[in-house]
């Protein structure tokens, strides 16, 4: 999220968004703060306060609709943006318990970085419309809160705020299953929570995820989550040098350990943070990565489990595995090299990540007829 309100002179953080007079006196009466947008001006109720917009800054705010919501920084900056049509992401925290060494986070931001406040995380909550779409949790860990993620789940839940969930999570949490048993108990239904596997065994995973006894929690996590027969489990792959040359045998454990998981996806890297500092360890042309991935997307398919690809140019996976792309970057995350413009498939292609294009230069090779 890059959008800067130039002129905001606010006193609130998160605002309700509305274009309609009576539905912003509603909203206040509701205890709502509101930012009211009028002939490209921005009404602040009920502190009644305004400041004009420019007309790209209002026709953004306007395109997000009424009753949803942001959080602006002290500096006028949007933080987050909640909508029923929008790509929704509720973020926890920077930390994390793990530090994997392909993460596009760096050390110290791991480390030491910002964790939202719980009340701004529950008044968010508050301030989301209900009946979005989708929306992600993510950070860093969002267990690093512990359980007053469970408080944020049940606002969620008993609120009605969302179709569809996606918590992204390392899972080693859930090897408790106490802990797995509480949280399957308040969370709202379509859930689904994605965890990484990064080799088949503890020597692999456990030297990228840079934390010895990780890949038996993680592990344990799934069987756990699996067992509450209520949610619904995503095993992630990132592909990097080190687990590429092992991709089919984490296939073969996931068919056979994991059966009921809902589907694989097997992940290109964001080559920011730690991967950039790692980057001689983990970097693999995306060519090279394919080669590997093609038998492990072969052997899942066999064993009738769901797999897409994330994060992949079309131009470096065979045509016949297509299909299987997402257009998975965050939209302000994706960048096109100068020989993408050729390329007929750009507006089908879900582009590279900004901050990996650099170690695809003079590699990507445009389709064309």
């Amino acid at each position: 999220m890059n959008i800067l309100l130039s002129g905001f002179n606010g006193k609130q953080k998160i605002y309700k968004i509305s274009c309609d007079k009576n539905r912003a006196t509603e909203y206040t009466s509701q205890n709502y703060n509101v930012l009211l947008l009028q002939s490209n001006n921005a009404y602040l109720l009920p502190e009644n306060n305004s400041f004009v917009l420019t007309e790209e800054e209002f026709n953004y705010l306007k395109s997000l609709g009424d009753d949803a919501c942001i959080e602006i920084n002290d500096n006028g900056r949007i933080a987050s943006v909640f909508g029923k049509e929008y790509d929704n992401t509720l973020y926890i925290t920077d930390k994390c318990n793990s530090n994997c060494i392909m993460c596009p986070m760096a050390e110290p931001i791991r480390k030491n970085g910002h964790t939202v406040p719980f009340e701004i995380l529950k008044e968010l909550v508050r301030y989301m419309p209900s009946n979005m779409e989708h929306l992600t949790i993510t950070g860093g860990e969002p267990f690093y809160i512990k359980e007053q993620l469970f408080d944020i789940l049940k606002d969620l839940k008993n609120h009605n705020k969302v179709w569809s969930y996606l918590l992204l999570s390392n899972g080693r949490i859930f090897a408790n299953k106490d802990y797995c048993l509480k949280f399957a108990a308040v969370v709202p239904e379509d859930f689904l929570v994605g965890i990484p596997i990064h080799g088949p065994n503890a020597e692999i995973h456990d030297a990228i995820s840079q934390c010895p006894g990780s890949f038996k929690q993680t592990t344990s996590g799934i069987h756990n989550l699996l067992a509450t027969h209520k949610m619904s489990v995503e095993i992630r792959i990132v592909v990097n040098r080190i687990n590429a040359p092992h991709l089919k045998d984490i296939a073969i454990l996931i068919a056979d350990q994991f059966p009921g998981v809902d589907s694989v996806k097997i992940m290109g890297m964001e080559m920011l943070g730690n991967a950039i500092v790692n980057s001689e360890s983990v970097w693999i042309p995306y060519d090279e990565a394919f080669t590997y991935m093609k038998p492990t997307i072969d052997y899942l398919v066999e064993k009738a489990i769901d797999v897409a690809i994330y994060n992949f140019p079309l131009c470096f996976i065979n045509k016949s595995y297509w299909h299987l792309c997402a257009n998975s970057i965050t939209s302000y995350k994706i960048k096109y090299l100068d020989e993408c413009v050729s390329c007929i498939e750009k507006s089908a292609c879900g582009g590279i990540f900004t901050g990996t294009d650099k170690y695809l230069k003079g590699k990507v090779k445009p389709i064309i007829r």
